[in-house]
């Protein structure tokens, strides 16, 4: 029934909205999955945003404070004007319900009892949509829900308290390098604590930090590593994507034999850095940016040497296209990274990016044909972030090295 275990907030003009916390404690770092229902009582159909599940939406969780002792949950997308798809029709006496995930959210709170409330905030339309509203433009609010977290357990087995894991995180945010051998000391239960912060690489900005350099001290921890990734899969399945990152990257980083899938790839990458004669058919596209905004860049390598940038400004109508040639020392160095740094493993992890976040585009081609060919757009973050930082700075280096006294492209 829809109003099993539905806390409701008060009706407004006949709309009303609830929200069904879980049945039961939840391990902090785990799975946290809360639902939200708008129910319309009103003789006319309300359009609602944030209940469609195909239309992106951001998340703001505001802690509790002195006037409002509870956590406000609301969607941060009230600057923005949406369009007619980012809404949902709730048909008079009807009702849509919204998964919300609030497991990154609450990672860092850790153990507790969390009251926590919905907030519906105004949210604007586009093209003429007249989206539902508090008359007085107020927020409309569920009732207040209560969220039970525990310690992860794993952490508890492996002697971590919440003093230690507190201290831990602190070495994280700060990056100190005395972390690794703080988790080292703690033996398998180190490797599980970074192994459940690396999920946070699915998260922006300050958090996403904190889960890239977990899976560096993991990669330096060793053998112990790969096995709490893979054993901590089926615990966080919200972080799924994160982590058959970090076990494919751990893998390679230690050596492992490298998968069909990509063997191909990487043979040929291989024969290219030993073997200068083979670079005939190898074409590498860098777009760094390309927005109305922000204007675009966009360079070529060819297997020659050759290297074509075509930048437009900001507001600029017409690009400028610019040629000129790197030395075989520029090649070899390109190709060591693109190998270095694992380039046929990358990939986009976050669902979605934050509000005008580039997404700059890798492609190479080594030999003609599919297994030779990788494409890669991945958000900003995560290339200036995660391992392919090294890569996408040594492209944006060699695109930036192109002047306006550079050699003009042939016409032939």
């Amino acid at each position: 029934m829809i109003d099993d275990g539905v806390v409701w907030g008060g009706g407004i003009s006949g709309v009303r909205f609830g929200i069904r916390t879980p049945k039961g404690p939840v391990e902090s770092g785990s799975t946290l999955v809360v639902e939200l229902i708008c129910e319309n009582r009103s003789p006319t159909p309300v359009w609602v945003f944030g209940f469609t599940p195909r239309y992106p939406r951001s998340l703001r969780v505001s802690p509790p404070k002195h006037d409002r002792p509870w956590i406000r949950v609301s969607f941060g997308d009230v600057n923005v004007l949406h369009p007619p798809e980012a809404f949902t029709r709730v048909p008079p006496s009807g009702y849509v319900t919204t998964g919300l995930d609030l497991s990154f959210a609450f990672d860092r709170r850790g153990a507790g009892v969390f009251p926590i409330v919905f907030a519906y905030d105004p949210v604007r339309g586009a093209a003429g949509m007249r989206a539902w509203h508090s008359p007085d433009a107020a927020s409309a609010s569920s009732g207040r829900g209560e969220l039970v977290v525990t310690r992860a357990r794993s952490l508890e087995e492996a002697g971590i308290d919440a003093r230690l894991e507190s201290e831990l995180d602190a070495l994280l945010v700060s990056g100190d390098p005395s972390l690794v051998e703080r988790l080292r000391a703690l033996g398998p239960g180190g490797a599980r604590f970074a192994a459940r912060r690396v999920a946070r690489i699915l998260s922006h900005g300050s958090e996403a930090v904190m889960g890239w350099r977990a899976l560096d001290a993991l990669e330096l921890l060793g053998p112990t590593s790969l096995p709490a990734v893979i054993a901590l899969q089926s615990d966080l399945p919200h972080a799924a994507t994160a982590l058959q990152f970090a076990q494919e990257w751990l893998a390679f980083r230690t050596g492992a034999q490298t998968p069909a899938v990509h063997l191909p790839f990487v043979s040929a990458l291989d024969q290219m850095i030993q073997q200068p004669d083979r670079r005939g058919n190898f074409v590498l596209s860098w777009t760094a940016y390309d927005s109305p905004i922000h204007g675009s860049m966009r360079m070529e390598i060819f297997g020659n040497g050759d290297r074509i940038v075509v930048v437009r400004p900001a507001g600029a109508a017409v690009p400028s296209t610019r040629r000129t040639s790197l030395s075989p020392m520029h090649m070899q160095a390109l190709l060591e990274s693109l190998r270095f740094s694992g380039a046929w493993l990358l990939r986009a992890l976050r669902r979605e990016g934050l509000p005008d976040e580039p997404r700059p585009a890798l492609e190479v081609q080594l030999q003609l044909g599919e297994p030779f060919t990788r494409r890669i757009g991945m958000w900003n973050g995560e290339w200036r972030q995660g391992p392919g930082f090294r890569l996408a700075d040594l492209l944006d280096r060699l695109a930036a090295q192109v002047t306006p006294q550079s050699i003009p492209p042939s016409r032939q």
